[in-house]
């Protein structure tokens, strides 16, 4: 008996002996990489120090000088921080890293040059934090009905939107009751198709599938809701192929089946900013953008992707084509003639790669 004891107590030693040694490696400091504070940082300096600074094709704007040294100090700080071993976890070195490789890219794309009008040209929209968007106006018509959809060329690099929703184009507005109208958006990995439903309030039919991940080249989008049909009511369609499809399953306490809610009180229609909730923002290019009064089918789709409107389809709401920089960004008028755009805030016609 006293030999058992005695093996139970030596365990029991033991068992202390490795929860001591496995404390210990869990409280060893881990190794913080620096590398990208270093990298961005020297990057950073490099392009303050051999940038024009100005107001003539060529050189950088003095906001934008001083916004860039700015996020260079607060990099400084950072990188003070983390050889201070002030730092616990990679993730504070890393947000730090983020943020730097945002204020580059803000910073080289504000380089000023001018194309002049007519020049064929796309037209990038720098969105996030609510920088640029287009507005394409005010009607009730963008709100949509019972069949419409929504037509669109986009082009988007890393980094194109932040946490949260970003919105492409969207005329939805969930500040009152029941939300309304639609927006194709992003959330997390996915494109995005949401619509509001009611009467019942606080209703979306919405759905999403991995978003292409091939930065720097076009994709065609076309969001098509049809309320005659039987399943599959929302679809989104991707390069000419059906993305994914959406049955409404929206019913309210007493299981009855809700439906789209039109805009009855907020007409605008935006890209890259929502109208209503302007923090759901993003970046990115557009072109030949379409508003059909009507749901397209996937053999129209694929005859629309290699096409151009002339703007009297009886079915075409409004087309803004995008390829050619206009006469005045302030007043764009569309195809059919009958609703005018223009560009806010912070955006750029980049010449076409040769």
């Amino acid at each position: 008996m006293k030999r058992k004891w005695n093996l139970l107590f030596a365990l029991y030693c033991c068992s202390l002996v490795f929860h001591s040694c496995e404390d210990e490696v869990n409280t060893e400091p881990r190794e913080i990489s620096m590398n990208c504070l270093d990298t961005n940082l020297e990057t950073m300096e490099s392009l303050l120090e051999n940038a024009i600074i100005g107001d003539e094709d060529g050189s950088y704007p003095e906001e934008n000088a001083i916004a860039l040294q700015q996020e260079i100090e607060k990099l400084q700080f950072g990188y003070s921080k983390g050889l201070a071993g002030q730092f616990t976890l990679q993730f504070e070195a890393d947000n730090y890293c983020i943020q730097a490789e945002k204020a580059i890219a803000e910073f080289e794309n504000s380089l000023q040059f001018t194309l002049p009008p007519g020049e064929p040209a796309e037209l990038i929209v720098f969105g996030i934090d609510g920088k640029g968007r287009v507005e394409f106006g005010a009607d009730p018509a963008f709100g949509g009905d019972d069949a419409f959809s929504v037509e669109a060329w986009l082009k988007y690099d890393k980094g194109f939107f932040e946490s949260g929703i970003g919105d492409f184009i969207a005329t939805f507005d969930g500040s009152t009751q029941p939300i309304e109208g639609w927006m194709i958006n992003f959330l997390g990995d996915n494109l995005r198709a949401t619509i509001g439903m009611g009467p019942q309030e606080s209703r979306v039919l919405e759905f999403g599938s991995k978003y292409p991940q091939n930065y720097g080249e076009w994709n065609h989008l076309v969001m098509v809701y049809d309320a005659s049909l039987a399943e599959g009511q929302l679809k989104m369609y991707l390069n000419g192929d059906l993305f994914f499809s959406k049955t409404n399953d929206i019913f309210n306490g007493a299981g009855e089946l809700q439906s789209y809610q039109p805009n009855t009180k907020n007409y605008n229609m935006w890209a890259f900013q929502e109208p209503t909730d302007r923090g759901r923002t993003m970046t990115g290019y557009i072109k030949k953008f379409r508003f059909w009064n009507t749901a397209k089918s996937l053999e129209d789709i694929k005859v629309l992707m290699n096409s151009d409107v002339s703007g009297s389809e009886t079915d075409l709401e409004c087309a803004w084509d995008f390829t050619q920089v206009p006469e005045d960004d302030q007043n764009i008028l569309d195809k059919t003639g009958n609703h005018t755009a223009k560009i806010v805030g912070s955006y750029k016609w980049m010449p076409l790669n040769d």
